[in-house]
């Protein structure tokens, strides 16, 4: 194995384990119990960012609860998703293995997430009925 492949198995395994170790952190701490730190956007503006709710929406995952992850952030589960795709893909395909490709490998992948997060973000922070449901 040269050593750029080496190199990159031990950068791909020491990020599963760092991964791993903040699964167990986030399984066995309750973010509703204040244990972690409140959004600063949120404090400063009172408007929830993209990201309000998913430290919750994590801890829900890590109990395989999906109804709560969706509930406490929408675009959160998707994107570990889309996220672990493109990860695994860059790996295996280092080791010269085919792998499906991932949609963030799309050109305009990062205008249309950029415009989805903008989107999300507007519409999560509206008052009306129809879009309460997204803020966690």
């Amino acid at each position: 194995m040269p050593a750029t492949d080496r190199k990159i198995t031990w950068y791909a395994l020491g990020g599963v384990a760092a991964g791993v170790f903040l699964l167990l952190v986030y399984y066995h701490m309750d973010p509703e119990g204040g244990s972690f730190p409140a959004c600063p956007f949120h404090q400063l503006t009172g408007l929830l960012c993209t990201g309000c709710g998913s430290q919750r929406a994590l801890h829900d995952l890590t109990r395989l609860d999906l109804g709560g992850a969706f509930g406490h952030n929408l675009l959160f589960p998707p994107a570990v998703l889309l996220l672990g795709w493109h990860g695994t893909e860059r790996v295996v395909r280092n080791f010269g293995k085919r792998f499906p490709n991932s949609p963030l490998d799309h050109p305009r992948a990062p205008w249309v997430v950029l415009a989805l997060v903008l989107l999300f973000t507007v519409l999560r922070n509206l008052p009306w009925e129809p879009f309460r449901f997204l803020a966690p």
